[in-house]
């Protein structure tokens, strides 16, 4: 499921992100993955002090956004990073590795992208996400995220105009299924629907509800 997350970065976050990004290293993107002719890119290096205070920000506002939780259902998460896109610059099509070489390796289940740049600041540079016969370009205002199943196949447009910063990461998710993380969401949402009836609630249809989720989450999480 591909998900929309508002406002995940507060004004100060941002601008200290655009600041960082203004006098760190970039490299050549490929650093993380030599063998992809398809990625043309760069990011910061992290052998670049500059390094370490983007990926703290970024791990930092994203789990503080609730609509995290129940989204992605995290259990671990990748060091962020910055990417930068240049006039020319895109990443073909392609999809993401399942497993980060860490210690103990990670296993990525949903990929996330936070939008650093104004819209208006940069042409082409979409995100696009491929489902089935149909594509879906993203690209959304500065300071918000998109979620999506690292199983999907996607790519990043040539960008025509302007610069593209982007914060990057992957999580590991307790429900590594996303059709179970669909599910469990919408278990979510029609809690939160039948809590905002207040007083008007069904106090057995909340319990019901909670124990379904509860049950689903035991049964399908590999914790």
């Amino acid at each position: 499921m591909i998900q929309h997350l508002r406002n995940v970065l507060e004004p100060a976050e941002l601008a200290s992100l655009r600041a960082i990004a203004g006098r760190a290293q970039f490299v050549d993107g490929r650093i993380s993955n030599q063998h992809n002719p398809l990625k043309n890119n760069m990011q910061i290096a992290q052998s670049d002090p500059d390094a370490i205070e983007p990926g703290k920000i970024l791990r930092d506002a994203l789990f503080r956004h609730p609509d995290m939780y129940v989204s992605a259902f995290p259990k671990n998460m990748a060091n962020p990073t910055i990417s930068r896109y240049e006039p020319g610059m895109k990443y073909g099509w392609h999809m993401d590795e399942a497993l980060f070489p860490s210690q103990p390796p990670m296993r990525s289940d949903v990929s996330c992208t936070v939008f650093l740049s104004d819209p208006d600041d940069y042409d082409g540079g979409e995100l696009m996400i491929a489902q089935g016969q149909h594509v879906l370009p993203v690209k959304l205002a500065a300071g918000d995220a998109v979620l999506y199943p690292s199983t999907t196949i996607h790519q990043v447009a040539a960008v025509t105009r302007g610069v593209r910063l982007v914060g990057i990461t992957w999580l590991q998710s307790y429900i590594p299924n996303a059709q179970h993380r669909e599910l469990l969401q919408q278990l979510e949402e029609a809690r939160t629907i039948e809590t905002s009836r207040g007083e008007q609630a069904e106090l057995r249809m909340l319990l019901m509800l909670g124990s379904l989720r509860n049950n689903l989450f035991r049964m399908w999480s590999d914790a």
